[in-house]
């Protein structure tokens, strides 16, 4: 999913129930719902390759995604 997709999705929700403002975020570990966690640290942007996350501290590395956890 697109950032732009993402925050639209939670513009909405808050739109229809902006008491969720106040709750606190999860993430799921799968979408079996075999585990959450909570949301601790700021979203931080950085390169996947589909399995790992780097947070573009090195200069070669051209961030292509935000992780949110």
């Amino acid at each position: 999913m697109k950032l732009k997709q993402f925050l639209g999705n939670l513009n909405n929700l808050a739109k229809e129930a902006p008491e969720v403002l106040e709750f606190q975020v999860v993430t799921s570990k799968d979408d079996e719902g075999n585990g959450f966690n909570a949301v601790q640290y700021k979203p931080s942007l950085g390169m996947f390759d589909g399995h790992d996350f780097d947070s573009g501290k090195e200069a070669n590395i051209k961030p292509n995604a935000i992780c949110v956890n």
